[in-house]
């Protein structure tokens, strides 16, 4: 069973999206984290003076080049990926493993909902993890233990489907199925300091509170 503890053990990098980035506090929290960005995210961040390590992409959203003695830029011509999914190899080139998405939200629907197909995709090589407004979200494919606060919001979205059972949390399942377009298991609230989830089958998109810098460990 894989434990979701916090300690002191920060991410190895964060990619940030051409999506809703988050508020000014988590830049200062990630700081020292590298930061690689997808092409379409470099004007907004380079505007609010960050400066990432990486711009990867096809390059067809950078208007003008900025501080190249800080920021590299990583051109990848190849149209049958998305820039995600470049973030996402360049990272692997440098051996990270311990992935923050952020700016993973916000534009066209379908961008978002395709985002996390991508994680789905990388799940099996990397530990990810979404952060939106104060949240993290997990793609979950086996059983897991969590450390958490008492009375925190935790949502279980089957993604198709997913049949569960929990301990800890105040609506138990016992063996049971959540699905798309059927049920789902949104807005749960943690009831102990530890909570089980086994997954008998299928998989899920777990969210908890956000515990900025730090990963699980």
């Amino acid at each position: 069973m894989k434990e979701y503890n916090f300690g002191n053990k920060k991410f190895d990098a964060a990619i940030c999206l051409n999506g809703e980035l988050p508020e000014q506090e988590v830049s200062d929290d990630l700081s020292g984290v590298p930061l690689i960005a997808a092409d379409g995210a470099y004007n907004r961040l380079f505007s609010l003076g960050i400066h990432p390590q990486a711009i990867v992409g096809d390059m067809d959203s950078v208007t003008e080049k900025h501080n190249t003695e800080q920021t590299e830029f990583i051109e990848i011509a190849d149209q049958n990926t998305n820039d995600f999914e470049k973030c996402m190899h360049y990272v692997a080139e440098l051996g990270y493993k311990n992935i923050l998405i952020i700016g993973f939200t916000g534009g066209l629907l379908e961008h978002t909902v395709n985002n996390i197909s991508i994680i789905m995709k990388f799940a099996d090589e990397f530990n990810i993890t979404v952060y939106h407004q104060h949240r993290y979200c997990y793609y979950i494919t086996n059983n897991i233990t969590l450390k958490l606060e008492k009375k925190e919001l935790v949502s279980l979205i089957p993604y198709p489907s997913a049949k569960l059972k929990t301990s800890g949390l105040n609506w138990e399942l016992n063996n049971e199925e959540l699905a798309m377009g059927k049920r789902e298991g949104a807005r749960n609230i943690a009831v102990s300091e530890t909570v089980t989830i086994e997954l008998n089958s299928g998989s899920y998109l777990l969210f908890i509170d956000s515990r900025l810098p730090y990963c699980p460990d």
